[in-house]
């Protein structure tokens, strides 16, 4: 016997006298869970060689089938003689082991221990977990306790551990209105809920939050990286391109809370809708968002397949939870989709109507003439409302009416929609009987006038023949191989229904059936990681094989299965999350538990809030925030030159004109957002390029980042109009403070935090005593014009105050 195996056998040995010992299971029998105890081990240290892409000759352990197959005088998994499998001989054979000794990655005792009692027990094979439609566990106190803090406790009860307290109130209000809304509480918000002593106070607040349309704004950042939004088309020129309506449609869809079946349905298919909508219509911006190009020498062919790919692959990160572009080259190495597969899902995307070359155009056909901004939309909407009423009236009448003329029928049959209102208005036309005849004519005027304000947005549109797939040898666009492919699914994930549209639409139904096991899933995983900073699988770009485990699997399942039974209803989640008291917690550090990464979800979220959230905080802050929603990307301060260091001489980008005004104090959502070069204090502090799917940011934390908090001119701009908001609001030092940290803390501060800003301050008045001239250059900094009835030396020494607050954990940190 060598080493390795006396080693493992006297631990094995050991472990069977001490369980038996103790009267306890022997843990060599307790049963394996293959999903996910074996499935995990098999992935990351044996499918590199053996997994769904291994050469035809080689042996394949992806399934029982080739597993057991007989090798000869062997088999790897012999399930009538487990002892003589030959995987036990390998992972235990230190001079010829399994995996080799050259390979990246070893089997550690425990994982060969896991595969010892596998195969032992017969070696069976089931599905990974989140290719299998996901099902509601009995809760073990049914309906008389929050779901979600049910769960959680089954996993802290065997360590004899419970949630920590909750937090107080304070900090409650300031962590759901910014989990929501990506603001603070205004400070009466904040003081009617501290003094409402009712029994459902907290969820009256929680109301008033998911109401506000600072939800659509601030939820909608989240959708836009994952669909990689941007306002220019990314490759090459990196010109303008005309999308930015879909980005209001976005919050307006959010705020309305529509059901994110419809929400995703939208998106993918809306013009294949009967009658289509203009807000049904504007979602298409999903399918144009790929980074495309126009570049001299390229071949349309080549930018075919690309932009299919990046739609196919946008599909697998945003709604699949799937790493599919390996696939696109050969059969997934780790995953069961095979390349066929890869091409007959690329097919749903190969057949919509826009050339494969931009012609680095704003407008890059099929497009859509939209309102402008949210005002526009909401007046729009109210006529479109009136203007579809009228028509189906109209119709009716058409085709009952004797008066109307067999020509007016023919060119009422034949119209579009603004066309038939032209015919209702003529008044020369037999269709001016109809009673609503002069509303037709009142409508169309005020429509005419609307569609003055509209702007361009790219649309999908599918073409009336669609475009052959073929599957592409390693991916190569002028590599075919083989007859046409039908559009299809991935059937380690169902396969599409009987009779099913085999288009956008189709697919659309296809993902959002509740047979499907992987989008609920998805979709709940990102929105539990923005409401506690981190996912219940925390790789919630890959649900495959060689993604992470869920925390809780038992949770995860029940949340997606209650997104479903809900009607695909956001708020009633993000409701059930932020009113659980797992949410609630304290979020101090516990040491009664050792969980330094939170999985087992014992104290509440804390982690640095995104770019966006952090500009906007300190916009609010110093009241300098423009509430006005939507319309086209607005430009701030960033250093000049930026734009034309990086971008081609020929681009219609390469100058960057910052804004003036309220245009540049909009909310962070509408900064522009060129994907070449996003803005400086976006990128500093870990938002994406948007090139491609971003479903999880980083958090870094670097010394350039508290370099660009005290010295980018916005944030000292900021600083300055929140000092003046603290001079006027109060004469008293003391009072000022409390102020500062009721915005920010949404609580007064700590005894040492008070002394920490008096002795700041004190330090500042003595550098700006008699030394106007300094204080004027600090304060001259930003656009927003200073307000000369203040003392300038006091005014800098709290703009230094302010500065330093709003570059502080209470301003950057969710707790």
């Amino acid at each position: 016997m060598t080493r390795r195996n006396f080693s493992l056998g006297v631990v094995l040995l050991f472990a069977v006298f001490a369980g038996g010992a103790n009267g306890q299971e022997d843990p060599a029998k307790k049963p394996v869970n293959f999903a996910r105890e074996v499935l995990p081990i098999l992935s990351n240290k044996c499918f590199v060689c053996h997994g769904p892409d291994a050469d035809e000759d080689n042996l394949h352990l992806d399934s029982f089938e080739s597993a057991t197959q007989d090798l000869g005088a062997y088999k790897a998994i012999n399930p009538d003689a487990p002892e003589e499998s030959q995987i036990l001989v390998r992972i235990h054979d230190q001079d010829n082991p399994m995996p080799p000794e050259e390979a990246e990655k070893q089997l550690t005792e425990a994982e060969r221990a896991v595969l010892d009692r596998w195969v032992r027990q017969g070696g069976t094979y089931e599905k990974h977990w989140a290719f299998v439609p996901p099902e509601k566990c009995d809760l073990p106190h049914g309906e008389n306790e929050n779901p979600i803090d049910q769960l959680v406790r089954e996993e802290l009860r065997p360590r004899n551990v419970d949630l920590a307290p909750e937090a107080d109130r304070e900090t409650l209000a300031r962590r759901v209105a910014l989990v929501l809304t990506g603001l603070p509480p205004d400070p009466e918000q904040l003081r009617a809920f501290v003094a409402d002593q009712s029994d459902d106070a907290y969820e009256k607040y929680v109301e008033l939050m998911l109401a506000s349309p600072r939800f659509g704004e601030h939820q909608a950042r989240y959708w836009l990286d994952a669909v990689r939004y941007g306002d220019t088309h990314g490759l090459h020129l990196d010109n303008r391109r005309g999308i930015y309506p879909y980005r209001d449609w976005v919050v307006h869809a959010l705020n309305e809370n529509l059901p994110l079946d419809d929400f995703i349905r939208w998106q993918l298919a809306g013009d294949l809708l009967p009658n289509p909508n203009t807000q049904q219509l504007v979602a298409t911006g999903f399918v144009r968002m790929n980074p495309t190009t126009s570049e001299g020498g390229v071949i349309p062919a080549e930018f075919q397949a690309k932009n299919n790919f990046d739609r196919t692959e946008n599909l697998g990160t945003v709604l699949l939870g799937m790493t599919l572009t390996c696939a696109r080259c050969h059969t997934h190495k780790y995953d069961p989709i095979t390349q066929t597969e890869y091409y007959q899902l690329l097919a749903f995307f190969n057949s919509t109507a826009e050339s494969p070359l931009d012609g680095n155009s704003y407008e890059y056909g099929p497009t859509l003439r939209v309102p402008a901004n949210q005002a526009a939309w909401s007046e729009w909407l109210e006529l479109e409302s009136r203007r579809d009423q009228l028509l189906r009236d109209a119709d009716v009448f058409v085709r009952t009416n004797a008066k109307v003329s067999d020509e007016d029928r023919k060119k009422w049959s034949e119209a579009g929609t603004l066309d038939r209102l032209k015919l209702l208005a003529n008044s020369e036309s037999t269709l001016s009987v109809l009673r609503n005849h002069e509303q037709a004519k009142e409508l169309l005027s005020k429509v005419v006038e609307a569609e003055k304000q509209f702007t361009t947005t790219l649309v999908a549109k599918e073409l009336a023949e669609p475009r052959p797939t073929h599957l592409l040898n390693r991916g190569e666009y002028d590599q075919p191989k083989g007859e046409p492919l039908e559009p299809s699914v991935l059937t380690v994930m169902g396969t599409l229904p009987s009779g099913a549209a085999k288009d956008r639409m189709g697919l659309a139904n296809w993902l959002v059936s509740r047979e499907h096991p992987l989008v609920s899933r998805v979709l709940v995983n990102r929105i539990w990681q923005r409401t506690f900073g981190l996912a219940l699988v925390r790789t919630p770009e890959d649900f495959g094989l060689q993604g992470q485990q869920p925390t809780h699997p038992q949770l995860l399942d029940w949340l997606a299965v209650e997104l479903q039974d809900s009607g695909w209803d956001l708020k009633h989640m993000l409701r059930l999350m932020v009113t659980s008291n797992t949410f609630r917690q304290s979020s101090v550090f516990r040491t009664d538990i050792q969980d330094p990464e939170n999985r087992l979800w014992a104290r509440g979220p804390r982690f640095r809030m995104d770019a966006e959230v952090l500009r906007d905080i300190a916009l609010w802050a110093s009241q300098l925030l423009d509430p006005h929603m939507g319309g086209e990307g607005v430009k701030p301060y960033q250093p000049s030159g930026m734009w034309k260091a990086l971008a081609h001489p020929a681009s219609n980008t390469k100058q960057y004109v910052r804004d003036k005004g309220e245009l540049l104090y909009r909310r962070s959502l509408y900064v522009y957002w060129k994907r070449t070069s996003p803005h400086p204090m976006m990128t500093l502090f870990d938002a994406p390029d948007r090139e491609s799917s971003c479903v999880r940011r980083s958090r870094t934390n670097t010394s350039l980042q508290s370099l660009g908090l005290f010295n980018e001119i916005q944030r000292i701009e900021m600083a300055r109009k929140f000092a003046e908001r603290l001079i006027r609001g109060a004469d008293s030092t003391d009072d000022r403070i409390n102020i500062a940290f009721e915005l920010l803390a949404c609580r007064k501060p700590t005894e040492s935090e008070r002394s920490v800003c008096q002795n700041l301050l004190q330090q500042m008045a003595d550098r700006y005593k008699d030394n106007d001239e300094d204080a004027k250059s600090l304060l001259s900094i930003g656009d927003a014009p200073r307000d000369e009835t203040l003392d300038v030396g006091e005014l800098a020494t709290w703009t230094q105050l302010t500065s330093t607050l709003l570059a502080s954990d209470i301003a950057l940190i969710l707790y």
